[in-house]
């Protein structure tokens, strides 16, 4: 009777649905994050035997000791952050705020005790360091590597150019050099193609520390892409013979293309499409009121109307369609929309009065016309806004906008920028006026507009060019960094035009000395995409085959991959940046033979503790294993008990 009884209150206790509750207790050591340099720079400096043997195993050493109270993410640092594997030093480029937004993205709400950071300061890509790691509020301890000691040296600094110039045209270069400690040496630079030599110069420095321009003007006999040589002689006792050789490519073309501009009535946006385009040196430029423009509409490749067709202008703009010209059309204060929605552009903004808005771009990531760098994709939500037409805007399925409207604090799906097609020509269409503004605002902020430039010339190139039309297209850059992978994408189409992607297309890639490389093309949804991965600096030749049916199809070019310098321009370590980082964030600067005792270091602050987190959790006790076994313990004596008794 008293088993029953037990396991009967047991169960009616338990159909109550009773809480158990439970505070569980978590503690979370302090965080320390280790990034160390592996850019080549490091062990190009007179201690490059201490940074190749002693240094990797002092830093495998730190990291043992800081695992015994910490928790230790290591990376290392060179264009991009990657976790430690190792060093090489073989990065091609230095950014050390990337390091930063690495851990301002990852750890913002860690218990991160310190940071240690391992370079020789020397960064030529990103934004300053200094500025980057501000918004951090970590406990930030310096390692300073390479060299502070300047010593003898010539280096070629910058070879500026224009990568694109024309057959029959000279075109300059803009060679930069700076000599150190070379006061009383003689060498020569030269420029050279192949085994011509172009331009000769004798240098003497005339001081311990010298810096000149030195301006040459080169003929284009041949079209095609050109290779370049600049060389600066070794003078006796130089420190690095890395940094006085630069190869450039230069692509000549044969002509130029020609570009209409035509407007109602003067704008500054007119000037600020023109400068923009006139210094890429691709296009031959006509700027011209729409009444008084007389030219033949054939012999151009793009026509840029600017608030055209408008409300004082009677010329009709048919004539230009006619001829199956590209348009690029500006809308603005000044244009008809009624004329304009005539035109069938993809674009059509019914208004029952015309009215205007301010309209801030928006980006779209899914835009894939044409593609921008990075970086000029961040500059764009920071551009004034156009004044754009209020109404309803209309366009069809196959419209590709580059930027949407933001009215206000209003995220819209309304096109501010946006492409289609018609029939055998394209057409932009910009739903606003005072683009000059970009400009303008992108040189406050930035001393240049180079997003705004290279905005324009990449509209202008997508519009002017005129359509593949074979059945197998193959695209890659012609040139090619050598820290930058080798990407390809082609399109194969049947009889009708249309995108199939079932047969294998495969592609033979040779290099300089013939050596083949071959590669099988990934299928996309429609298309197919090859990562052919990094190559050394050099040219190489590929061509690539698809069988489609009993059509046999196939594409050849080349590609120039180009030697990165940016790490042998400069070798003289910065640690001044090093100590400033460190005293704005309550660390000190250790030097790499003592980078073992960061660890006693961090031991000794008393700031950099443990997190204890406790947790409340209720429980329902009906899953209880415990109070299971017992409810079964007490069901099985009472039986046992009335089987033994024969009840």
């Amino acid at each position: 009777m008293g088993l029953r009884f037990s396991s009967l209150t047991l169960i009616s206790f338990l159909l109550l649905s009773p809480m158990l509750r439970q505070n569980l207790e978590t503690v979370e050591k302090p965080l320390v994050i280790l990034g160390v340099d592996n850019s080549e720079s490091v062990s190009m400096t007179g201690d490059s035997v201490f940074y190749r043997k002693d240094f990797p195993g002092k830093v495998e050493r730190l990291i043992a000791g800081l695992k015994k109270n910490y928790d230790v993410k290591i990376f290392l640092i060179g264009e991009n952050v990657e976790p430690y594997s190792g060093l090489t030093y073989k990065e091609k480029q230095t950014d050390l705020s990337v390091f930063f937004k690495e851990i301002e993205d990852r750890y913002s709400n860690r218990n991160v005790g310190a940071i240690i950071l391992a370079t020789d300061g020397i960064y030529n890509k990103g934004l300053d360091p200094y500025y980057a790691s501000g918004k951090l509020p970590y406990r930030i301890y310096c390692v300073p590597l390479g060299d502070t000691l300047q010593h003898k040296d010539i280096v070629l600094k910058k070879v500026a150019f224009n990568p694109t110039v024309y057959k029959g045209n000279r075109f300059p270069l803009e060679i930069f050099y700076s000599a150190h400690f070379c006061q009383g040496n003689q060498t020569r630079l030269t420029v050279s193609q192949g085994n011509k030599i172009l331009f000769s110069k004798e240098i003497q420095p005339a001081g311990d520390e010298v810096s000149e321009e030195v301006n040459v003007l080169l003929d284009t006999k041949e079209s095609g892409q050109q290779i370049f040589d600049i060389r600066i002689a070794l003078v006796e006792g130089e420190a690095s013979s890395a940094n006085n050789h630069q190869r450039i490519y230069v692509q000549v073309l044969n002509s130029k293309q020609k570009i209409a501009i035509l407007y109602n009535s003067p704008h500054p946006d007119i000037a600020a499409i023109e400068q923009a385009l006139m210094k890429s040196g691709r296009y031959d430029i006509t700027a011209s009121r729409i009444n008084s423009f007389s030219g033949d509409p054939g012999k151009f490749d793009l026509f840029i109307f600017h608030q055209l067709p408008s409300i004082q202008s009677i010329k009709k703009l048919d004539t230009f369609f006619k001829s199956g010209i590209s348009s690029l059309f500006i809308l603005g204060t000044q244009s008809d929309l009624s004329a304009f929605n005539n035109l069938l552009t993809g674009l059509v903004i019914n208004s029952s009065r015309t009215s205007y808005t301010e309209a801030q771009p928006v980006w779209n990531e899914k835009f894939s016309l044409f593609t921008l760098s990075p970086e000029v994709t961040a500059v764009f939500s920071a551009y004034p806004p156009l004044m754009s037409p209020v109404g309803n805007y209309q366009f069809g399925p196959v419209t590709d906008i580059l930027f949407y409207q933001k009215v206000g604090s209003v995220f819209t799906q309304l096109p501010l920028f946006m492409f289609s097609s018609q029939n055998n020509y394209k057409v932009g269409i910009i739903a606003g006026e005072n683009i000059w503004k970009w400009e303008f605002a992108e040189f406050s902020a930035r001393s240049n507009h180079d997003v705004f430039d290279e905005l324009m010339v990449k509209t202008v190139q997508f519009l002017s060019v005129k359509d593949d039309k074979s059945f197998f297209r193959v695209k890659v850059n012609d040139r090619v960094k050598e820290n930058e992978g080798i990407q390809f994408d082609a399109e194969v189409y049947n009889a009708s035009y249309e995108l199939v992607n079932d047969p294998d297309v495969n592609i033979m890639i040779t290099d300089s000395i013939n050596r083949n490389y071959p590669f099988l093309f990934n299928k996309t949804d429609k298309a197919y995409q090859l990562q052919a991965g990094i190559f050394p600096p050099g040219t190489y030749r590929y061509h690539a085959w698809v069988d489609l049916g009993n059509k046999h199809y196939q594409k050849s070019g080349s590609i120039r991959v180009i030697k990165v310098n940016s790490e042998s321009i400069n070798l003289v370590a910065d640690q001044g940046l090093l100590y400033r980082i460190a005293t704005s964030h309550d660390g000190v600067v250790v030097l790499p033979g003592q980078i073992e005792k960061l660890s006693e270091l961090l031991d000794k602050r008393e700031d950099i503790y443990s997190v204890s987190t406790v947790q409340k959790r209720f429980t329902d006790l009906i899953g209880n294993p415990f109070l299971f076994l017992v409810l079964l313990l007490l069901l099985s004596a009472e039986w046992v008990i009335r089987k033994r008794n024969g009840l």
